[in-house]
């Protein structure tokens, strides 16, 4: 269980040792080198607009289970992930966690209602984001309708995020939970232009199971059905290979 007084003192800890990342020698703007700019909200902009829409961003990067923010927390800050991954999460009033979804490169976060975060979210690994104020952010949106038009596209996927848990939690057995699991990380790898096989789960087994509402023995036992009707092959405890995508998909309904 974890309790928002603790998770809030973790956060304070790791603002100490966020690290602001440092411009590019060769005098190119950050957002111009950007290798997830083209899956990014920003890809409508053109080179002279790029240059005027870096100066009203920064760069981050936290490490391994840093908190971005936390939920209730007011919000200041929204984010855009350039590499790495985030899980996204709420605490319910009984003190469990209950994961919303995870976020990859290219995936714009940081909702919030009357003034707060609705979610915590939370590093998966090493991560760099860039970092808009809110304020300036919206500023700048009503001067640019086209940019305001791609972020809207964007930011309809932590609604999607919420509804895909939905149908994950309804009426899919275990197995189809894990398939549709497995595709749906292949997927987003897949939309940004990364190889989407093997696919790669950086989350952990505890998160995988609170996501999908299942035990840790239960994703286990689901991995390991699907390996020994070689549909999928386990590489790593963080890589899966897919044997039989057709067969995979087939779970999935």
């Amino acid at each position: 269980m974890l309790k928002l007084s603790i998770m809030a003192v973790e956060l304070k800890r790791d603002n100490v040792r966020c690290e602001l990342a440092k411009g590019d020698d060769l005098g190119h703007t950050r957002c111009a080198l950007c290798g997830i700019r083209p899956y990014s909200f920003c890809r409508c902009l053109n080179e002279d607009e790029l240059k005027v829409f870096s100066k009203i961003s920064s760069e981050r990067m936290f490490s391994d289970k840093q908190n971005i923010f936390l939920q209730q927390e007011k919000s200041k800050n929204l984010y855009n992930i350039t590499e790495g991954n985030i899980k996204i999460y709420q605490l319910l009033t009984d003190g469990r966690l209950q994961i919303i979804g995870f976020l990859y490169p290219g995936d714009f976060f940081g909702s919030y209602r009357q003034g707060k975060y609705n979610y915590s979210a939370q590093a998966i690994g090493n991560v760099k984001v860039c970092v808009f104020n809110e304020t300036t952010l919206n500023k700048h949106l009503e001067k640019n309708p086209k940019l305001s038009r791609e972020l809207l596209n964007i930011t309809a996927n932590e609604l999607t995020l919420a509804q895909d848990r939905i149908r994950v939690l309804g009426k899919l057995t275990a197995t189809e939970r894990m398939a549709n699991f497995i595709l749906n990380i292949s997927d987003q790898r897949a939309r940004i232009k990364w190889q989407d096989n093997p696919v790669s789960l950086p989350m952990n087994r505890q998160d995988i199971a609170d996501y999908l509402g299942l035990t840790i023995a239960t994703v286990s036992r689901e991995i390991t059905r699907l390996k020994t009707s070689n549909i999928i092959k386990v590489l790593s405890a963080s890589q899966i290979y897919i044997n039989d995508r057709t067969k995979l998909s087939l779970l999935c309904t």
